[in-house]
């Protein structure tokens, strides 16, 4: 499957497949980056990644009353990583 033909498939998806498919999209690039000493190293400060997590985030607060919001998990995601 291409990517356009992927891309084109994300609008059927559910917000709860897509949270999935993103977390198992995020986790594939780590483990594949961890791989490659230094080459496309993720910067937490990245305005793209940034810009990213928080259409990710509107997109989750845009289901309220499914888990957390997007806002809350942000708001702990400190925790989570230094932790």
């Amino acid at each position: 499957m291409s990517l356009a033909e992927i891309e084109a498939e994300l609008d059927r998806l559910g917000p709860e497949e897509l949270r999935h498919l993103a977390l198992k999209s995020w986790m594939t690039f780590v483990e594949k980056e961890r791989r490659q000493d230094g080459v496309n190293e993720c910067d937490e400060g990245d305005p793209r990644l940034l810009a990213a997590l928080d259409e990710a985030i509107a997109e989750a607060d845009a289901t309220p009353g499914q888990g957390h919001s997007g806002r809350e998990a942000r708001a702990r995601l400190n925790e989570w990583i230094t932790g």
